[in-house]
């Protein structure tokens, strides 16, 4: 395994995909109820969907960024540019942060468990907390990664913006018509972080001035 091939943001992305997935068979619900412990993980109920999906999406994508350093190329054309891989990251990585938050706020409580008047409590345990912990530490590098590579948020909206004047222009247009002259077909006039290679691929190094 050669990780040089992986920046920082991937490596923060591989290594939060496989810790919150093996996180996830943790505690991340349980309490103490007349005297009695228990605790259940992230697939267990009562985690449910806003638990286990985060995890596995955070999971893939950790794989697939980690792809390269086991000397595998990933011909996605939109994870050529360090910035799509940060952006796509951030995105994942605040799902699944919004996610768990939701999730632990609508976890049972005692008298939903049971119904009537018993001695103890239930919630989160430790296991849900630190998965929280390494999303949020993936949404930050994430973010950070984004900003370094040139992106920014408002390159971000720009490009939706103009992807929807684009649509709305051609559902105006009569049923066969062919697009405006001038302007690309669905795209912005600048695209938003263009690849240029597949990721995993070194870029060639330039012939030094003079040789």
């Amino acid at each position: 395994m050669d990780l040089t091939k992986l920046g920082r943001t991937e490596r923060v992305l591989s290594a939060a995909g496989l810790l919150a997935f093996i996180f996830s068979f943790l505690p991340w619900w349980g309490g103490t109820v007349d005297g009695y412990s228990g605790s259940e993980n992230g697939w267990s109920t009562p985690s449910g969907f806003n638990d286990w999906f985060p995890v596995l999406l955070l999971l893939v994508y950790g794989v697939i960024l980690a792809l390269p350093a086991l000397g595998v190329q990933v011909n996605l054309p939109f994870l050529a540019s360090a910035a799509n891989r940060a952006f796509v990251g951030l995105v994942l990585s605040a799902l699944g942060v919004l996610l768990w938050a939701i999730q632990g706020l609508t976890y049972p409580s005692l008298h939903d468990i049971a119904g009537v008047a018993l001695s103890g409590s239930v919630g989160p345990e430790w296991g849900y907390y630190v998965t929280l912990v390494i999303g949020l530490g993936a949404l930050v590098q994430s973010y950070l990664g984004f900003t370094q590579a040139g992106g920014s948020l408002a390159q971000v909206g720009a490009m939706f913006k103009a992807r929807t004047q684009a649509i709305q222009q051609q559902q105006g247009q009569p049923y066969g018509a062919a697009p405006q002259q001038g302007q690309p077909y669905g795209q912005p006039q600048q695209p938003y972080a263009q690849p240029q290679a597949p990721y995993g691929d070194q870029p060639p190094q330039q012939p030094p001035a003079g040789s």
